[in-house]
């Protein structure tokens, strides 16, 4: 199962400034943030339920966490 982190900082993006999630196992994401702003999320079978805990976790964050275009492409603009 893959394992998702979240960007601790806000992107801008066509949607509205977000806090990216990425699948850590996608391989070479050209948005990975570096460690310093990863916020692990844990391993989860799709994005969607790590979406779902990322927004339980971060609380403050949850009405602004978005998939990676790139990386979570099912779970981008949310």
């Amino acid at each position: 199962m893959p394992k998702y982190i979240l960007n601790k900082n806000k992107q801008d993006s066509s949607s509205g400034s977000n806090y990216e999630l990425h699948n850590e196992d996608s391989g070479a994401c050209i948005r990975f943030p570096k460690p310093e702003n990863r916020l692990q999320v844990g391993t989860y079978s799709n994005c969607r339920d790590a979406i779902a805990a990322a927004r339980r976790q971060y609380p403050a964050m949850a009405p602004n966490i978005d998939g990676c275009y790139y990386c979570c492409p099912d779970c981008h603009n949310e």
